[in-house]
């Protein structure tokens, strides 16, 4: 029996002995089988990220040819070189208030363009337009409408030349519908002439004011009779911040003229007149205050180096914070105090505003914003 159980115990210590030699054998085989699979994880991760990153950008191929498809894409002009344009500059020939701003801007344009010819409205556009090459034909508008005859509006109607309008429109809309569809771009002295030039042609408007004549407008003396304690500039309406103003004691005992419609009830007030000299009022006014004025009268008020106050609405088109601003009549009233009574920080304001006038609003710089507009 002891015999018997030493061979069963001989046999099982063979059958692990065998079991083991096995498991060694077989472990190499599984560490192998482990590595490939690793081997192979890794390279399907790679291919797998490959393959979503060109599913992504297959993705946004398709969608950029559907947009393309429904949204072509706009061709982009190219850059047009300013001094290489011909311009046939039009000006009026009986308008007085026109003459001196058409020699600043036949100056300024000449140092921008290849070439500038002007001639009068009265004179026919029809030869200059066939014998010539001319890039854009500008026409100075006056205040009293039309200024060219039928013949030369019939040869500009059927030109493929571009054609622009710069107006002297500051007492309002005075040309007709046919004069103003025949301009590709119309030019306004304010922009709320704007809507109008709009329903009477499929022209561009653009707000872009004359700069303050360097000439006209500057700081200098004036006459006693021009003198004034403020300078009123704009309507008289009920309930308004000017009105509040007017009714003000602050105003008791000051010299104040007024400009614009509705102050005839302010007996004690000077009224200004369409014929007077502007450039001696304002420098003969120790301020002014303007609401719901154009560009061009704060930019001339400006350059004449008087400190002024503007509604919000006046100072919205000016790119700047130089003015002095209100936006109520209790703001209005607490500006005026402050700085009727500070003369220094009046003469500083000014002189901010004087300066920037200067370096910005230029006939030169006012003449390239209006040749961006036409060929940017």
């Amino acid at each position: 029996m002891r015999r018997e159980g030493s061979v069963i115990t001989k046999k099982k210590r063979l059958q692990v002995k065998s079991q083991k030699n096995k498991l060694i054998a077989e472990q190499p085989n599984r560490m192998l089988v482990r590595q490939l699979n690793a081997t192979l994880n890794r390279k399907l991760k790679s291919i797998q990220h490959h393959l979503t990153a060109q599913q992504a950008d297959l993705q946004q191929y398709l969608m950029k040819t559907l947009q393309d498809v429904i949204h072509p894409p706009k061709e982009v002009p190219q850059d047009v070189v300013y001094k290489q344009l011909n311009v046939l500059f039009i000006t009026p020939c009986n308008d007085r208030a026109s003459s001196s701003i058409s020699i600043l801007v036949e100056q300024s344009l000449r140092h921008l363009v290849k070439s500038i010819y002007e001639i009068k409205a009265i004179q026919p556009v029809g030869p200059y337009l066939e014998r010539s090459k001319t890039d854009l034909v500008l026409v100075l508008g006056g205040e009293e409408g039309e200024i060219l005859p039928e013949e030369s509006m019939e040869a500009l109607r059927t030109s493929t030349v571009k054609k622009a309008l710069w107006l002297t429109d500051l007492s309002g809309v005075k040309h007709s519908e046919a004069f103003i569809s025949i301009f590709d771009y119309v030019f306004t002295q304010k922009a709320k002439n704007i809507p109008t030039y709009g329903r009477m042609s499929n022209a561009r408007c653009y707000e872009v004011p004359f700069p303050p004549n360097p000439n006209v407008y500057y700081p200098q003396s004036v006459l006693k009779q021009d003198e004034s304690d403020v300078y009123i500039i704009g309507d008289a309406q009920p309930g308004s911040s000017l009105v509040d103003l007017a009714n003000h004691a602050l105003l008791s005992g000051k010299v104040v003229r007024v400009e614009g419609e509705g102050w005839e009830r302010f007996g004690s007030f000077i009224p200004v007149h369409a014929q007077e000299d502007r450039a001696a009022l304002y420098n003969g006014s120790k301020m002014v205050i303007q609401d719901n004025s154009s560009v061009r009268s704060v930019l001339e008020v400006a350059a004449c180096g008087t400190f002024q106050l503007n509604s919000i609405l006046t100072n919205r088109n000016l790119d700047t914070d130089v003015f002095q601003s209100y936006n109520s009549q209790e703001e209005l009233t607490q500006k005026f105090d402050f700085y009727w009574n500070r003369v220094d920080q009046r003469r500083l304001a000014a002189s901010r505003a004087m300066a920037y006038v200067k370096y910005n609003h230029s006939y030169l710089q006012s003449s390239l914003q209006l040749l961006d507009r036409i060929f940017r």
